[in-house]
């Protein structure tokens, strides 16, 4: 891409940042700083998910190296590596020419007319857990009982991106370094606090993935019209 395509992007990835920080700082508030209620009661909220954190964390760590698990699992992280630059391209109406994954290392190939969504794509492995939003929308059409085993088990899919995204996202990774290292780590940076956003409220009680993306959506127009008022 052009040298303005990216300053485009980093003006808009910024903005954008911006008007997310300060509803993630109230959220960390609320989680942290709640009002009548204890901080660890609040945290209660996330007891099965942090389990769910917990167990792959174990799991991940006791496998012994060269074995056929640990292999598969390495295989697998690759796999989620090039599914998600696959999905993230089929939705954006790009096409897919080949994909390929092997233990430590995969590609896939794909094109399209919009070559601005180019960093879509390719930074998409970092920026979405591909496995954990599918199972938040299951379980908002979930009946309560028995909610606590599918919070375990999102809570080891968000396990499993962080691992993925802690060895992965190096200024080595082509996907990564193809791009402006600025805009390339500001749009991670700018993803990893929309998630966070989302996925925490969404445990919230009477709160799912939709209602907390609304809430997101809503608290970032308040900013921006904050900003219009103060500004003009």
């Amino acid at each position: 891409m052009s040298r303005i395509a990216y300053t485009l992007w980093i003006a808009v990835v910024a903005i954008l940042l911006l008007l997310t920080a300060p509803y993630l700082l109230r959220m960390l508030g609320v989680i942290f700083v709640p009002s009548g209620i204890s901080v660890w009661r609040q945290l209660t909220v996330f007891q099965w998910v942090g389990a769910g954190i917990g167990i792959y964390t174990v799991i991940y760590n006791i496998l012994p190296r060269q074995s056929a698990l640990r292999n598969n699992l390495l295989w697998f992280e690759t796999f989620t590596h090039e599914l998600t630059h696959t999905v993230v391209a089929i939705t954006l109406l790009r096409e897919v020419h080949s994909f390929h994954a092997e233990k430590s290392s995969g590609v896939i190939t794909s094109s399209g007319r919009i070559d601005w969504l180019r960093p879509v794509v390719s930074l998409a492995p970092y920026c979405l857990p591909i496995y954990t939003y599918p199972l938040l929308v299951l379980r908002s059409m979930m009946d309560f009982h028995g909610l606590w085993i599918f919070d375990i088990i999102i809570g080891m899919t968000i396990a499993f991106h962080v691992v993925n995204f802690w060895k992965d996202t190096s200024p080595r990774q082509p996907d990564i370094n193809q791009h402006p290292f600025v805009f390339s780590y500001l749009y991670i940076l700018t993803a990893l606090c929309i998630n966070l956003a989302i996925i925490w409220v969404a445990f919230f009680p009477h709160y799912n993935v939709f209602t907390s993306l609304w809430r997101l959506l809503c608290a970032q127009w308040g900013n921006l019209i904050a900003v219009f008022q103060w500004i003009f």
